[in-house]
């Protein structure tokens, strides 16, 4: 409250308190002057206490706004500090890798991973095939008698198909892929992609049934080559593993998508996003300590947030793991496995565990020869509170299979192909 305005309110609360002491021997007979005073006195008082409770109210509210914004500085500095920390740990370690291999070039080392707006480049430069070990040549897919290595567009035939999908919304339909690129072409791509921050976040529909509608989307990565064009994580995924640049990817794919969440939340809090954890991932003990307490930072991001992990990692998870994954789930965020291979689950494990959904490819779920009765794992996961998603709907045919069993939710071309975000708008 400025400087007049408690003027103003002192006089308007004096002068009321100077009136009653004045006018109340008129008005009330049987007041005497002392009387009267004391009366305007007791206004003056009132006045003075209710000055101050609204200047308090005012100062409080103020002093809340303040704390608010301090929140909020904390926040982002606190992501700054973790994005310089752990560039600096990826430099090290970049450095000593050049002490130990002093045969490879290791000319630019860029480590972004911003984890809820806290990313790393990761990017190991190499040398050509000609200069490479044969142990080298062979993790690129790269024959050490092959001539240096060509250029980002050399050596490549591109093949520009029609993008399908619908139009408009916050998402724009998928560029056309790059398609007959050797494996170093491909590799030369991803690593311009995650120095220039060109891997882009793709979302997919998942949708309740028999409704169909979206209740959530599913986060995928894409690379763009230049020219307009697309690599898929079909192409670079094993390249990425060889080459040691999956967790970067896994890593700013989650950026993207935490980048989403904070613009659409406000508007829209029942949309949530299935974010792949890579085996990759989980087995970099440095990193996902660093991640485990950022999501802690960041908890109030838990009801639109869904981790999703590979069947194949969870027949691995260490103490140390297990306890990580535990300090999540406290927090409130859920889980999903992923890449089932196997459909006779444990339910009771994966509930204790805090899975909340279970995705299984609509083909192996409908596949004759399985050993699991669809219906069977339904009924054991509907007893656990876990979800059941179908994926790879394609035709209306399978879908009205699946609806004899009461899916939950699908996933599919039927339903929505991946479609990239909208940097600009930033909402689903």
């Amino acid at each position: 409250m400025g400087l007049i305005r408690h003027i103003l309110l002192f006089a308007a609360y004096s002068a009321a308190a100077v009136a009653t002491a004045l006018l109340a021997p008129d008005y009330l007979s049987e007041t005497t002057a002392r009387e009267a005073y004391v009366i305007g006195a007791l206004v003056f008082v009132l006045g003075l206490l209710l000055h101050e409770v609204i200047a308090r109210l005012r100062r409080e509210a103020w002093l809340a706004e303040q704390i608010l914004a301090l929140q909020h500085a904390h926040s982002d500095a606190g992501m700054e500090l973790y994005r310089v920390g752990s560039e600096a740990v990826t430099f090290r370690e970049s450095l000593e890798t050049s002490a130990q291999k002093s045969q490879r070039e290791v000319g630019n080392v860029v480590a972004e991973v911003k984890v809820l707006q806290s990313l790393i480049e990761q990017l190991y430069a190499s040398r050509t095939a000609a200069d490479q070990t044969p142990a080298e040549a062979a993790a690129l897919g790269v024959a050490p008698e092959a001539a240096p290595a060509p250029g980002p567009t050399a050596g490549r035939h591109l093949s520009i198909p029609q993008a399908a999908g619908a139009s408009g919304g916050a998402t724009v339909p998928m560029p056309p892929i790059a398609r007959d690129l050797d494996d170093r072409a491909v590799l030369d791509i991803l690593r311009e992609g995650l120095q220039e921050e060109r891997v882009e976040l793709a979302l997919q529909p998942i949708v309740s049934l028999p409704q169909r509608k979206r209740r959530f989307y599913e986060c995928f990565s894409r690379v763009r080559a230049g020219h307009g064009l697309v690599i898929m994580p079909e192409q670079y995924i094993a390249l990425a593993e060889r080459a040691g640049l999956i967790t970067a990817i896994d890593n700013m794919l989650l950026f993207r998508c935490i980048q989403l969440l904070r613009k659409i939340r406000h508007r829209n809090l029942d949309i949530g996003f299935f974010c792949n954890i890579s085996q990759h991932t989980l087995a970099d003990r440095a990193f996902f300590r660093d991640f485990v307490r950022f999501m802690q930072d960041n908890a109030e991001l838990a009801a639109n947030i869904v981790f999703e992990f590979p069947q194949r990692a969870l027949t691995s998870l260490g103490d140390n793991l297990r306890r990580d994954l535990d300090e999540l789930g406290r927090l409130g965020f859920r889980y999903s496995l992923d890449q089932v291979t196997q459909l006779d689950l444990d339910a009771d494990w994966l509930s204790s565990q805090r899975f909340r959904f279970v995705k299984v490819d609509a083909a192996r779920l409908l596949a004759p020869d399985s050993p699991v009765d669809p219906s069977e794992l339904k009924k054991r996961l509907d007893a656990r509170g876990i979800d059941l998603i179908v994926e790879k709907i394609e035709t209306e045919a399978v879908l009205v299979e699946l609806l004899d069993l009461n899916i939950d939710f699908g996933q599919g071309y039927l339903f929505g192909e991946p479609r990239l975000s909208r940097p600009e708008s930033h909402a689903a």
